[in-house]
């Protein structure tokens, strides 16, 4: 019984101690993913850098909120070609337009602008990403594709958002982890989107406009960090 007990104890604390969050790739499971992340905050801790350690603390901490786990997020910026980093950020124009057609509840606006980031991310050419870098980016794209694609076929503003939700999780470590538009951007939180579950999006503006109640709660958001 003493053995058996002891057993129990140890199994406890060892699930106790996995059960932290932060990105981890797609074909890992939430808990592994846990791992992983408290090992890269381990890293950035180490980093003798002061200031880029804190930024990575600061994003890393905002992920841990995130409801997706599917995403990768790299603790050391990657910084692209400069012709790959101006597609990138091709890519989050395009999204920005998604977004202002949500706060403005305007479903063919929506669609349009789905179709636009579409392309964006397709005609991003990675072909000067390497390492880190280049798995970070192939998950990304991926996701983005898929992501894309659902809110193409499926009606109504409402559902579409639920996508634009991963879209926007997405697009912020997809920021971070490439150093895109810095000091131009700021994630923005909604507790009361998706009844009461909370969502974040990306803005170009301090401004509130929120893109998950439109006109029904427009100003409802927090900025929880400047970009």
């Amino acid at each position: 019984m003493i053995l058996r007990k002891r057993f129990l104890q140890l199994a406890a604390f060892s699930v106790f101690f996995a059960f932290t969050a932060c990105g981890g790739s797609n074909q890992q499971k939430a808990n592994k993913q846990s791992e992983k992340s408290a090992e890269q905050g381990t890293m950035a801790n180490q980093n003798p850098e002061g200031n880029t350690t804190d930024m990575h603390q600061q994003h890393n901490s905002l992920a841990n909120n995130f409801e997706h786990r599917d995403i990768v997020i790299l603790n050391q910026v990657y910084q692209p070609a400069n012709e790959t980093k101006a597609e990138m950020e091709q890519v989050i124009d395009a999204y920005l337009q998604l977004k202002d057609a949500f706060v403005k509840d305007d479903e063919q606006a929506t669609e349009k602008a789905t179709l636009l980031m579409a392309e964006k991310v397709a005609a991003v050419i990675p072909t000067k990403l390497e390492g880190e870098g280049l798995k970070a980016w192939q998950n990304h794209k991926a996701i983005y594709e898929s992501k894309l694609k659902e809110m193409q076929h499926i009606k109504g503003l409402d559902n579409k958002r639920s996508y634009f939700s991963h879209i926007s999780e997405l697009m912020y470590c997809t920021i971070k982890s490439f150093g895109l538009k810095q000091g131009n951007l700021f994630a923005i939180f909604c507790p009361m989107a998706f009844d009461g579950k909370g969502a974040y999006w990306i803005s170009d503006s301090k401004t509130v406009q929120n893109p998950y109640l439109g006109s029904k709660m427009p100003t409802c958001g927090e900025v929880k960090e400047e970009l």
